[in-house]
């Protein structure tokens, strides 16, 4: 059989213990809030904080890209203006050429009238260049004639011109008096060279394939040559053509 003890009741004790549970009861809402207001100002002092570092992030990013851009924008234009200094120079080589082929093409030509080659003397058909006008139909012309080998003496005389071509199915053959402009060079006096300049007037639906130039000395040195040219118009605008 089990003996059971009796333990007296301290009713003062347990009425303190029911008064301070029913404190800490009382408190437990004011802890609450305190530590609830604690952490939500910590943690907005901390967002605060994570939001000015993102600010300064995005900042320094944006930083970067403009200077970026900057950057690609200078480099396009150092190469924009590096592909137009190439080209100006490829330019002024072309026109450095084209003045070197004709300086050549003169000093051949000067050699040629005062010392020829070939056994040729007296009046020769050099060179005939044929040029667009501003006018559809109207070339103009250059011809230019030598007296080769012995130029003590002058030449004057005429030349012709028959311009040789098609017109449909129809051959065509033309004459100076149907196709030289008014003011058109066809009488020569030189002793060394000289060069006449015209126009030539092409009716509609004829296509000319070629040119016959035919020079006649006058005077003591009667000379008659004959030469003939493919019709071949220069693509460039000359300044005897106008």
């Amino acid at each position: 059989m089990m003996d059971v003890m009796l333990v007296p009741v301290d009713r003062q004790r347990q009425r303190r213990v029911r008064f301070y549970l029913s404190i800490l009861f009382m408190l437990l809402p004011v802890f609450a809030f305190v530590a609830g207001d604690y952490y939500a100002r910590t943690s907005h002092v901390r967002d605060q904080s994570q939001t000015l570092e993102l600010e300064q992030e995005v900042r320094s990013l944006q930083s970067s890209l403009q200077a970026a851009r900057d950057d690609l924008a200078l480099q396009r234009t150092d190469s924009e203006v590096s592909q137009q200094a190439q080209e100006k120079v490829r330019a002024e080589i072309k026109d450095l050429r084209d003045q070197l082929a004709e300086l050549d093409e003169a000093v051949s030509f000067y050699k040629n009238v005062m010392a020829p080659g070939s056994g040729e003397n007296g009046l020769r058909i050099e060179k005939l260049d044929i040029a667009s006008t501003k006018t559809p139909g109207v070339y103009g012309f250059r011809l230019v004639l030598t007296q080769v080998g012995d130029n003590r003496g002058y030449l004057s005389g005429n030349v012709t011109l028959t311009v040789n071509g098609r017109k449909g199915e129809q051959a065509v053959r033309l004459n100076g008096t149907q196709v030289l402009a008014d003011g058109a060079e066809t009488r020569f006096r030189f002793r060394y060279f000289q060069e006449l300049t015209g126009r030539i007037t092409i009716p509609d639906g004829v296509e000319p394939d070629q040119l016959t130039i035919e020079a006649l000395s006058t005077g003591r040195r009667q000379e008659k040559v004959e030469r003939n040219f493919i019709w071949k118009v220069q693509e460039r605008n000359s300044a005897w053509a106008g």
